[in-house]
């Protein structure tokens, strides 16, 4: 109820304020109308005996002309506003296009330094590519047109000036990332699995702790006094009696047992068609079909079969190829 009676007090407050004006207006045109036809004499007496000058002017031309030199100042003060606005706008689009042109730079000399570090990164990606495919001369892949095409849409925009030179610059760095990502991620996934590669292929030492290689891999002079030089398929390792051999990667136990000439032996077969030999042990640990992990202790050094000490002889085939157990011992990590 208040609030209904607030709202009718101010309808009711500028009805009479609304009468009182149009009242106002009406008293003003009715004495314009009324005196309107009335004269105003202006009279000039010179000091002279010169002829008097008489000016008659009725109310209505003096209306007229205090109304057109009222327009005139009205509109000459709303132009002086105009203008000094206008000035500040000027000056304000001037300052702001000062601040631009000093943003305008910082920014190009970030996408410059942008493109100068990508540049000094592809030979990087290229090597590092190159490495991971094993090849001598890294390619340059950039330079054979591995990066992605610019944007044809772009490109056009370019070419009409309606798009600026740092928009290119940057859709051009965009896809020089997208391509170096690309090939990362290839140079990973090659990393990733030949790191699965060597996790699983022989690369350990393979006693548990000491010893040391009295008999490397390849020909040498018979140990039994034979004149006639053999053929080492593996290494022999000295330690003491009773010293603990591990597998040197994980697979499945072939042979756990007795073999001609190689005494008590364990053969491990591994993935990728590897196969580790032990041989000379003095006890076995293991039997076969057993699956073993890297590290764990198969056997005990021995000098069974044909040994002239206690040595572990240890040997590394693929498939049915012998191959020098040291690179794997030494160089896999």
């Amino acid at each position: 109820m208040d609030f209904k009676k607030f709202i009718r007090s101010i309808i009711s407050f500028v009805t009479r304020q609304m009468a009182r004006i149009v009242q106002i207006i009406r008293t003003f045109f009715h004495n314009i109308q009324k005196k309107g036809p009335e004269h105003l004499t202006i009279m000039m007496i010179p000091h002279s005996e010169k002829r008097i000058f008489t000016l008659h002017i009725k109310y209505f031309t003096l209306f007229f002309i205090g109304t057109v030199l009222l327009i005139i100042i009205i509109i000459s003060a709303m132009n002086i506003l105009s203008t000094s606005t206008t000035q500040q706008e000027v000056h304000n689009l001037i300052r702001l296009s000062k601040s631009w042109k000093i943003k305008e730079k910082i920014i190009r000399d970030q996408i410059d330094q942008l493109n100068e570090d990508i540049g000094d990164l592809k030979p990087e990606i290229e090597k590092l590519y190159s490495s991971a495919s094993e090849k001598e001369n890294y390619i340059s892949l950039f330079a054979q047109g591995g990066s992605s095409e610019p944007n044809t849409d772009i490109l056009k925009e370019k070419i009409s000036e309606k798009l600026p030179d740092e928009y290119y610059d940057l859709e051009q760095i965009k896809n020089d990332i997208a391509f170096s990502k690309k090939y990362i991620r290839r140079v990973q996934t090659f990393i990733k699995e030949r790191e699965e590669l060597f996790s699983k292929m022989p690369s350990i030492w393979p006693l548990k702790v000491g010893g040391h290689i009295t008999s490397g891999y390849g020909w040498r002079k018979n140990p039994f006094g034979r004149r006639k030089p053999e053929w080492h398929r593996g290494i022999d390792i000295a330690s003491w009696p009773g010293a603990p051999i591990v597998a040197t990667s994980e697979g499945i136990i072939k042979l756990a047992g007795w073999k001609k000439g190689y005494g008590l032996t364990v053969i491990i077969k591994h993935a990728y068609g590897f196969e580790t030999h032990y041989a000379h042990l003095s006890r076995i640990r293991a039997y076969a079909g057993k699956k073993i992990k890297k590290g764990d202790i198969i056997g005990f050094l021995g000098r069974t079969g044909l040994a002239t000490g206690y040595h572990l002889h240890y040997e590394i085939r693929i498939g049915l190829q012998d191959v020098n157990p040291w690179p794997y011992i030494m160089n896999i990590k």
